[in-house]
């Protein structure tokens, strides 16, 4: 795991780029745990409503579902600086050096363009849910605001992915 994505080899430029990338990452992380914390209180509170009084929250699953959508969105990009999803090397474990880290830089490169791609279509469908009024069956939520923080989360997957595949193609990054 990086625990300094700004390594000393660095200009200070890129360094200074690297601490600014892991501050927002780590502060959308906490945003997501929050809510996490928020929708488990709920989920809690719903079923202790439901076993002790007959009387559930109404509605709790389309805010669970509406919380675990943020959160996850919320994690990828510290996800990605850490180098902390998945991957599967079974292909690669004989792969030179040179050959690995061509290919993570490309892993990146193809993780910045989905990641753009989906912080582009999720203006779209946000604004388009917005103008189309669409809400939640039960409680009657605009879907909108649930969807708003997939945009800027997936845009800053996409400034790390391309931030890690530049540390790739120089030879600083990869898995420690």
């Amino acid at each position: 795991m990086i625990e300094n994505p700004a390594l000393p080899g660095q200009p200070q430029r890129m360094r200074l780029f690297g601490q600014l990338l892991d501050v927002l990452a780590r502060w959308l992380a906490l945003a997501g745990g929050l809510v996490l914390v928020a929708i488990t209180l709920l989920s809690a509170y719903s079923i202790t409503m439901r076993s002790l009084f007959d009387a559930p929250l109404l509605g709790d699953v389309e805010l669970v579902q509406m919380g675990c959508g943020i959160a996850v969105v919320s994690f990828l990009p510290l996800c990605q600086l850490r180098r902390s999803n998945v991957i599967v090397d079974a292909f690669t474990l004989r792969a030179s050096a040179t050959t690995r880290r061509y290919l993570d830089t490309l892993g990146c490169l193809l993780m910045a363009a989905c990641a753009a791609l989906l912080a582009w279509r999720s203006v779209i469908g946000t604004l388009d849910t917005y103008r189309n009024g669409e809400e939640s069956i039960i409680m009657g939520i605009p879907m909108w605001w649930s969807m708003t923080p997939f945009a800027p989360s997936f845009a800053l997957l996409a400034v790390v992915s391309l931030y890690t595949a530049w540390l790739d193609q120089r030879g600083e990054g990869g898995q420690q």
